[in-house]
């Protein structure tokens, strides 16, 4: 099948023919070589192949099944072995996670390279929050020192062991005497919810849900305030 360009993207469900590469016949698409006179003897093209997605791969180690419903070949031993597939999110998810849905979720670009996640053979990395991007973006974006996820900012990750090393620091480290009043009211990130807490430089701690991924909304100084109110 001819494509625009050299470099189109070639569509797999339009392709009518193959080459054998053993024997050079030109054929219609299908799973072993339709010459009787070619050397294959007629063994397979592949390890595995799909008649729909019209995808050959001959890894001797790789587990690769079809999807019906993404309606893409995709890396795993199969629909209710290790993955299933969510209907709300339009994608296969594994049996071992903790999932959390997000309609369409692979529908959309890699939120770091901008590249198309559906059809992607590159390994993808779910976040905590059930956003998803390209593995090798994920490992750079971390290595960044970034812990958060680019799209809803919360924890990408359990950050139990970080958060209580910043706990650790706040205790080695109590605040001079002129800022011990002093209190910051914050959002947390990760639970969504409001509160006022003690201001800290090291960081400041959710009292919901114990997450260090706030955001300080004011800083309150009780002197600051009691001198402004001594001034009317």
């Amino acid at each position: 099948m001819a494509t625009k360009d050299k470099d189109s993207p070639l569509d797999r469900y339009e392709v009518k023919e193959i080459l054998c590469m053993i024997c050079g016949a030109l054929q219609p698409a299908g799973k072993h070589c339709v010459n009787p006179e070619c050397a294959s003897e007629g063994k397979p093209f592949a390890r595995y192949s799909c008649g729909i997605c019209n995808f050959y791969d001959n890894s001797p180690d790789k587990a690769i099944y079809h999807c019906p419903f993404c309606n893409v070949c995709r890396s795993g031993r199969g629909l209710g072995i290790d993955y299933r597939h969510c209907m709300r999110c339009n994608a296969c998810v594994s049996l071992t996670d903790e999932h959390h849905c997000i309609p369409q979720r692979l529908q959309a670009n890699c939120p770091i390279c901008h590249e198309t996640m559906f059809q992607s053979t590159e390994p993808l990395r779910g976040l905590q929050c059930g956003h998803v991007m390209h593995l090798n973006c994920f490992t750079m974006y971390m290595r960044g020192g970034n812990y958060t996820c680019p799209l809803c900012k919360k924890s990408a990750e359990d950050m139990t062991e970080y958060f209580a090393l910043l706990d650790s620091a706040i205790r080695m480290q109590p605040m001079p005497p002129a800022y011990t009043a002093t209190t910051s009211n914050i959002y947390c990130q990760d639970c969504g919810k409001m509160g006022n807490v003690s201001y800290h430089f090291v960081g400041l701690k959710c009292q919901h849900c114990g997450s260090f991924n706030t955001r300080e909304l004011q800083r309150v100084d009780p002197n600051i305030m009691a001198s402004l109110w001594q001034g009317y």
